[in-house]
């Protein structure tokens, strides 16, 4: 199954973690305080001779300059160090929560998640009404998928301190995951109006009002969650999608980029941008961020069926059977990249790929008998007419013969392997649909190449290519039989 992905913010589950500072509400300072800096002598005066002796540094500017560290390990994403380093100041100082807690965010954007919980679990022993330890558990419960651990963390939290802003924004979020988008504006307004210095409250208000199609206040708040937390690329991410759906391409192009520039490793930023490239029809610059998507998580399905598509339009069949196969094995009951697969390894006369994937692709739609066709007519080209005969033989009494007669046909021809097509064509004559005609057409023409006869493939191949129904499948498909068969190419 995929991953699952949030709400607006398509992000890392753990990546809430990584402002560990700010969830414990400690505030550092940017150098230590009475430390004062040399500066360069002032005209006219002589340079001290010798210099003076540094200035001693209290305990508690010592754990700040430590707490600075830390927080610099985090937003460099080395969690790891910034855990270990939390830990020696946690346990030089035992009896201070917000150090555990600190410890225990570190070690979660570590994705060390028992160990998180086993510190979060020793504050709560302690302090059982703690809120910032009932949001974090909160938040831990929320990226394993226990809801229900997670609820009774924020009951616990709203009844210990109904008025405490990341206790409210907590349950903002949960409201948010159950897709109460009122309910979780409700919540994120409350928080604002306990804190409105904390910018999760603003991004998590601009994404329910994005769910509930209020693009111009999700803007506003969204702005607001940007003014509080400019480098945080969420905010941007989110706003970028209120842009776009309020027709501002160039502002919504503007921010994704901003998104990626403050999270470069973002696989899902890239993917989002290369989204909007592709519906700009800069196809280009899309196929650029979907292959950075792949590159920084290549195990993540969703980018691959992008970038496999756009390579079917460049006609490079080759590239992107490749990426349906890898789609397949991440993700094998995508049916798409079936039907995808099955097409490309087609037109490149892959005859076994192209059967097997219009098998599998039959099996997740059983009544779409073009499937079966297609899996059989590649089963006669790959040389493989006993199988094809069993295949028709298993497919067609499953088929309404009032409602898809033609169908039923095709597959009894593909069954009885004789030249006896003039029911077929009879009815092929009077239907009504283009896209169908087409098809029956293309199947005509495959099955003659089978039975040894080019020339009547070649005239069924130039009346489908007449039809011009380019979001035929089959239409898509007919182009590279008439190649090998030494048809130039149509210019119309």
């Amino acid at each position: 199954m995929p991953k699952p992905r949030h709400a607006m913010t398509l992000t890392p589950a753990l990546a809430g973690f990584c402002l560990a500072l700010a969830l414990v509400g400690l505030v550092l300072a940017t150098s230590c305080a009475g430390s004062a800096r040399p500066g360069k002598p002032e005209p006219g005066k002589p340079e001290p001779t010798k210099p003076e002796p540094p200035k001693a540094i209290s305990p508690e500017e010592q754990r700040i300059v430590a707490l600075g560290e830390a927080d610099k390990l985090l937003q460099a994403g080395n969690a790891e160090a910034a855990a270990a380093s939390l830990a020696s100041l946690a346990a030089a100082q035992p009896e201070s929560t917000d150090l555990k807690l600190l410890k225990a965010a570190a070690l979660a954007s570590a994705e060390k998640l028992p160990q998180a919980r086993a510190e979060i679990d020793a504050v709560l022993g302690l302090e059982p009404a703690n809120p910032k330890a009932l949001v974090m558990a909160a938040n831990l419960a929320r990226f394993a998928g226990d809801d229900k651990a997670r609820k009774a963390y924020l009951e616990r939290g709203l009844a210990a301190a109904p008025g405490d802003a990341a206790v409210l924004a907590g349950w903002g979020q949960l409201r948010l995951d159950q897709d109460n988008w009122k309910g979780a504006e409700d919540f994120f307004r409350r928080s604002i109006a306990a804190d409105p210095a904390n910018p999760e409250a603003p991004l998590g208000l601009g994404q329910s009002l994005y769910r509930q199609a209020r693009y111009p206040e999700a803007e506003e708040a969204l702005g607001k969650a940007i003014a509080l937390d400019p480098g945080s690329p969420f905010a941007y991410s989110d706003r970028s999608k209120t842009y776009y759906q309020e027709g501002k391409y160039k502002e919504a192009l503007a921010d994704a980029g901003a998104a990626i520039e403050r999270d470069k490793a973002s696989s899902w930023l890239w993917l989002d941008r290369g989204r909007m490239y592709l519906s700009g029809d800069r196809k280009e610059e899309a196929l650029a961020d979907f292959a950075m998507a792949i590159k920084l998580e290549p195990d993540y399905f969703l980018p691959y069926v992008y970038r496999a598509g756009l390579l079917e339009e460049k006609g490079q069949d080759e590239a992107a059977a490749a990426d349906y196969r890898t789609i397949l094995r991440l993700e094998p009951d995508y049916w798409y990249a079936h039907e995808s697969l099955g097409a490309v390894a087609f037109r490149l006369g892959l005859w076994p790929e192209a059967a097997a994937s219009f098998k599998s692709t039959f099996a997740k739609a059983q009544d779409r008998y073009e499937y079966a066709i297609l899996a059989g007519l590649a089963l006669l080209r790959s040389g493989k007419p006993v199988e094809a005969r069993t295949w028709a033989a298993s497919i067609a009494p499953t088929v309404d013969r009032d409602k898809d007669g033609i169908y039923w046909l095709m597959l009894r021809l593909i069954q009885d392997q004789n030249d006896q097509s003039s029911e077929l064509e009879l009815k092929l004559q009077a239907l009504k649909s283009l896209d169908t005609k087409t098809a029956m057409l293309f199947y005509l023409s495959e099955y003659w190449l089978f039975r040894g006869k080019p020339e009547i493939a070649t005239k069924y191949l130039l009346l489908a290519r007449e039809m011009r129904r380019y979001d035929c499948l089959e239409y898509r498909l007919l182009q590279p039989e008439l190649k090998r068969l030494g048809v130039p190419e149509s210019r119309g």
